[in-house]
């Protein structure tokens, strides 16, 4: 149940229950699909879950060691990654953490490294939700 062609065969549209994603953005990306291959959306799910565990950690690793520039990047990253697979919230906390980085001001993170860890786990539970849901 891998290609467009099924999952549009069966009428399935990834969607779930998660607020943490906005499933109206991942879903529009379904127009760039090729015909004959894996659905786009799976595969861009798939490879956020195997590229953003380091970025969520060098976020934690940057409050800890007050490196702004690890901050700034692994923040700015994650955000456009994160805008644009639909997982909104968490865009916004790395957006704010980006611009704590860029302004060298990490003490002043209060609870935004704690949330995005949060977010993180509800963003990637969700897309493991949905992958498991389209047989992936």
């Amino acid at each position: 149940m891998g290609t467009a062609e099924e999952l549009q065969a069966n009428n399935t549209e990834i969607s779930t229950q998660h607020a943490a994603v906005d499933w109206n953005v991942l879903n529009a990306l379904s127009v760039l699909q090729k015909p004959g291959t894996q659905d786009l959306r799976v595969r861009l799910m798939t490879i956020f879950l195997r590229s953003s565990p380091p970025l969520i950690e060098g976020i934690k690793t940057a409050i800890v060691a007050l490196d702004s520039q690890l901050l700034t990047t692994s923040a700015h990253t994650l955000k456009t990654t994160c805008l644009s697979l639909g997982a909104m919230k968490l865009g916004a906390i790395c957006a704010e953490l980006e611009q704590i980085g860029r302004n060298n001001v990490l003490k002043d993170a209060g609870d935004l490294p704690l949330l995005a860890v949060e977010q993180y786990v509800a963003v990637t539970t969700a897309f493991r939700d949905a992958l498991e849901q389209s047989g992936e």
